[in-house]
């Protein structure tokens, strides 16, 4: 091998070094982290995660969605457990079976609070106009607008919780929200 060959592949790795170090420099100061004092953390252990299934499929009667078919009679408009528990700093992992958005309303909201008479401006034909709740009043998490989804629907929205409280998780469709498509994230201190 020459020296010339040797001195280009030694500089060519020098420059890869120096590109991914910068990447991971500038790609760790984009996220924001539990740094804060006095802030709990629950990173790991005992109540640090959750599961709420959002929407499932059903299977009676036998339902086969391929290719991509989601036939929203074969949908149970359910959160599965109702009420999730976690510690402060902990995350819920949200499953979304269908043609579902999350909302997430602060600490003490109950579902009467939700002024369902406030609605997202539909989106251009032909996608479904379904009607989604735009209540913003003290509203904390508002997941994407599933109706540009399709046909892709089913997807996972995990959502950090820093603060204790009692937190109303609806679904954004507003029909499956007045059918009682509703639950809690109790955040633990």
């Amino acid at each position: 091998m020459t020296k010339r060959l040797r001195l280009t592949i030694l500089c060519s790795a020098a420059v890869l070094a120096v590109a991914v170090t910068t990447y991971l420099v500038v790609a760790h100061g984009q996220h924001t982290h539990n740094t804060t004092a006095g802030t709990a953390r629950a990173e790991s252990g005992p109540l640090s995660s959750a599961t709420v299934s959002f929407g499932a499929w059903m299977t009676t009667p036998p339902l086969d969605r391929f290719p991509n078919v989601s036939p929203p009679p074969a949908n149970h408009h359910v959160l599965v457990p109702q009420v999730a528990r976690i510690r402060a700093g902990g995350t819920v992992n949200f499953i979304i079976a269908g043609l579902h958005q999350v909302l997430i309303y602060d600490d003490g909201t109950k579902p009467e609070d939700i002024n369902t008479s406030l609605i997202a401006p539909p989106p251009p034909p032909p996608l479904p106009q379904v009607p989604l709740i735009a209540d913003p009043n003290r509203r904390i998490y508002r997941g994407p607008d599933p109706r540009v989804l399709l046909p892709v629907i089913d997807r996972v929205e995990v959502v950090h919780f820093a603060e204790p409280g009692t937190y109303l998780v609806i679904c954004g469709v507003l029909p499956h929200f007045q059918e009682g498509m509703y639950g809690y994230v109790k955040v633990l201190p």
